[in-house]
């Protein structure tokens, strides 16, 4: 099977036939190790294990320059987030927009952090479980704001 590459089509997720499992970023999948990353693509980086080695994260995050974002599981990407840089040619779309090209999501729940006594709600969370996809709608201006993909 064809895999995509998302970062030069990021409207693949909204395909009849989308699959998690033929999609790549940076070239990569989910279920790979980040073996084929190039390290000048890395902008943060977040080791669980706390051995600052940011070739060599068996366990956290790697997030790239273009917003691509890899958790990992035991040296391998258990999830792909994309953000900031990686949805720019999604950000215009918005819940109804979604809603029209996939349909409405199984559950939405609140992103949020709470500062002292404050809970602030970033965004809301539509979960479409057969496409094993997450999108985040900012509570700011109801955009697209980040994508999980598992």
């Amino acid at each position: 099977m064809r895999k995509t590459e998302f970062t030069y089509n990021p409207k693949v997720i909204f395909e009849t036939d989308f699959n998690s499992k033929l999609v790549e970023f940076n070239g990569i999948g989910i279920g790979q190790a980040l073996t084929e990353l190039p390290s000048e693509l890395i902008s943060e980086f977040y080791d669980k294990d706390y051995k600052n080695d940011k070739t060599n994260i068996k366990n956290g995050w790697i997030l790239t320059n273009n917003g691509i974002m890899y958790v990992l599981k035991k040296g391998i990407v258990k999830m792909i987030r994309i953000k900031e840089n990686g949805i720019k040619n999604l950000n215009g779309f918005d819940k109804n927009d979604i809603e029209k090209l996939i349909g409405k999501p199984n559950r939405i729940n609140n992103d949020s952090i709470t500062w002292v006594w404050d809970n602030v709600v970033y965004a809301k969370v539509h979960h479409y479980k057969k496409r094993k996809i997450k999108v985040h709608f900012s509570t700011e201006n109801g955009k697209i704001c980040e994508l999980e993909i598992e």
